[in-house]
């Protein structure tokens, strides 16, 4: 069973092993313990735990709305979302999103809707958040560094 829980130093060491293939860290984070050292107040980094072990993380961006000119009023964004090549094809992930919307809810109540961008390359990604009840804005973000991504949204 997959469960998501707040990023925790207890866990830096697991986090520092996580990495993903050569082909997908374009799209991602690649030094979570660094990236947790250089957040702002209002990203709030959590893990993916499977079997009792980090294989995955992600953030969860308060000011989402603020920061992006498509923000919906009271979106909670989800970044930087990785599970770990080992743990790649098994669920993992499609879990762990599937579960967000109920964690959202529950420890984010102010929050309407979660919303995130996905490069316009990463097939898999954009067909796993679809799977997920995320829905295509049809719109495009351009401000990425790498290219073009998909602007996708899902009600709470």
């Amino acid at each position: 069973m997959v469960t998501i829980e707040k990023y925790s130093p207890i866990r830096e060491e697991e986090a520092s092993l996580l990495s993903v293939l050569s082909d997908q860290a374009q799209f991602t984070v690649s030094n979570v313990p660094q990236v947790v050292k250089d957040l702002k107040e209002s990203e709030h980094p959590h893990l993916i735990i499977f079997e009792g072990k980090a294989v995955g993380f992600f953030l969860l961006d308060l000011n989402y709305s603020e920061k992006y000119q498509f923000g919906q009023h009271k979106a909670i964004g989800v970044r930087a979302l990785l599970v770990d090549q080992k743990y790649q094809g098994k669920g993992i992930a499609t879990q762990a999103i599937k579960a967000l919307p109920s964690y959202v809810t529950e420890h984010y109540p102010d929050y309407e809707v979660m919303q995130l961008t996905v490069n316009c390359r990463n097939k898999a990604a954009y067909a796993c958040y679809l799977k997920c009840g995320f829905v295509d804005s049809g719109e495009l973000y351009t401000g990425g560094p790498v290219g073009p991504q998909n602007i996708m949204q899902r009600e709470l």
